[in-house]
């Protein structure tokens, strides 16, 4: 695609050099205009979908799964049938072997079989185990969302943080212009309250105002920098690398860490919280059961009920140890005819082996109790998981609640009161009625109230985020998180 820009001759009279200077502004601008973040910007939910199809961790755990179900398959086999050749009862005093009616050529075949049904509780306990990662893969889905959600969240506030520290500088210019405005006109007068000290310390507010922009824009440039560990893409996961691809990357990976407009005006609008989240407990053994009945249903604990499944078969294959060990062995045996070209019959041979386990019962008693105390060291595991994750999703209710309520009593009560207070600090300033340091005052404190009001939404809706994680969905990659568009 080519992009063609007229230029229409200007017609102004002006210099040469002040048109040098507007041609140079416009080429400066022209790559700001065509690459801005709005048209390279993806929203919150296609950056968690993007951070989990790019995830590593899933497709190493896609290869343990693999691994583990191919080694039950390998362990549902017999063991290899083993072949012998020999040569029996040769005379030593001439070699021949025809002179003793012993002498044969021996071919025999045996094959071992494993204990009891071995075989078969080894695939199904490697099954089993294999069972056990795609519910940690959809633990690791839920973590991501968590983990870019948080960021998200982390980015969207230093995004209004600088917007209010830019409004603050602002207001605090236009104090000061008041300021010096009164102070020219009623130099001398006894009623001017304004004086230079006022504006003096004034500026040094503003000044410490534009420090507090760089500290921002610090933090955020550090928030993005970890939200791109998460949404650039992967070196080498391409079977067949091109060029082209190698061309198109450091595009992909700006256009991965840059927030859409929408992202920073509004927060992203999240599922629903439960009722027991956003309503005091009735009952605190109702709310634990209904807690516990929510967090059974999490990958986490899914997985930890599946390894106790796998352990079971761990019991098993150490049971069936006390199982004897079968073989067979069938044999060929060859013999020469006589000196006299008399026939000599061959001979046949079958033996059935069984080893039995008589004085190594040590041996197997330790391993099944060994086995049964692994088994019961994952049910304790499983009980303590719940026991922690119910603990978590319990305190993150609490949080809620109380963030709830003191955003209520930001907005209901604080704001409007130090609203009230500015405009009238600001009046009586433009009519000289007022101070500076008064006006500045109330304006950095409406200010500090902004920021905190700010925190505490913010930190609501990290609280929450953490709730969902705990809460049962569908399907993560259709992930429940979308844009509150206005």
């Amino acid at each position: 695609m080519t992009l063609t820009i007229l230029v229409h001759p200007l017609r102004f009279n002006v210099s040469g050099q002040v048109k040098n200077k507007v041609l140079l502004r416009v080429c400066l601008l022209l790559p700001l205009v065509f690459t801005s973040p709005l048209s390279w910007g993806i929203s919150l939910s296609q950056a968690i979908l993007q951070a989990q199809q790019q995830d590593p961790w899933l497709d190493g755990s896609q290869q343990k799964e693999y691994a583990l179900r191919a080694q039950g398959e390998a362990s549902d086999s017999l063991p290899n049938p083993e072949l012998s050749f020999g040569l029996l009862n040769v005379p030593s005093d001439g070699f021949a072997l025809d002179q003793e009616p012993m002498t044969q050529f021996k071919v025999g075949v045996k094959q071992s079989f494993t204990r009891g049904q071995s075989r078969r509780i080894t695939r199904q306990r490697f099954q089993q185990l294999a069972a056990v990662q795609p519910f940690l893969r959809d633990d690791r889905l839920k973590q991501v969302a968590l983990t870019v959600t948080l960021l998200w969240l982390n980015l969207y506030q230093a995004n209004q943080e600088i917007a209010l520290a830019l409004q603050l500088r602002e207001m605090l210019q236009q104090l000061i212009d008041i300021s010096q405005a009164n102070y020219a006109t009623t130099f001398g007068n006894s009623r001017n309250r304004t004086t230079q000290n006022d504006v003096l310390v004034a500026q040094l507010d503003l000044a410490k105002v534009d420090d507090r922009i760089v500290e921002i824009n610090t933090s955020k440039r550090s928030t993005q920098a970890k939200l791109c560990q998460w949404l650039a893409p992967q070196d080498g996961y391409d079977d067949k690398p091109t060029i082209a691809h190698d061309e198109v990357r450091p595009s992909l990976q700006l256009r991965a860490c840059h927030l859409d407009e929408t992202a920073k005006q509004h927060l992203p609008l999240f599922a629903a919280v439960p009722s027991f989240v956003e309503q005091e407990p009735i009952s605190e053994q109702a709310t634990l059961n209904t807690l516990q009945a929510l967090v059974s249903q999490h990958p986490r604990a899914k997985a930890a009920l599946q390894s106790i499944s796998a352990s079971e078969g761990g019991v098993k294959l150490a049971a069936a140890q006390y199982d004897p060990l079968w073989g067979v062995n069938i044999g060929y045996a060859y013999r020469q005819d006589d000196a006299f070209n008399q026939s000599r019959a061959d001979f046949w041979s079958v033996s059935v082996s069984m080893d039995m386990p008589l004085f190594s019962r040590t041996k197997q008693d330790n391993a099944l109790a060994a086995a049964h105390h692994q088994k019961e060291a994952l049910r304790t595991e499983y009980r303590l998981v719940m026991r922690e994750m119910v603990g978590q999703l319990n305190d993150l209710a609490v949080q809620y609640r109380q963030y709830q309520k003191r955003v209520a009593h930001y907005e209901e009560v604080i704001l409007p009161n130090i609203a009230e207070q500015k405009e009238v600090s600001v009046a009586n300033l433009s009519h000289d009625y007022g101070s500076l340091a008064q006006a500045s005052e109330v304006l950095i404190t409406r200010n500090e109230a902004e920021f905190e009001r700010l925190a505490l939404v913010v930190k609501q809706q990290k609280v929450r985020a953490k709730i969902n994680y705990f809460l049962p969905r569908q399907s993560l990659l259709s992930s429940p998180y979308q844009e509150n568009r206005p």
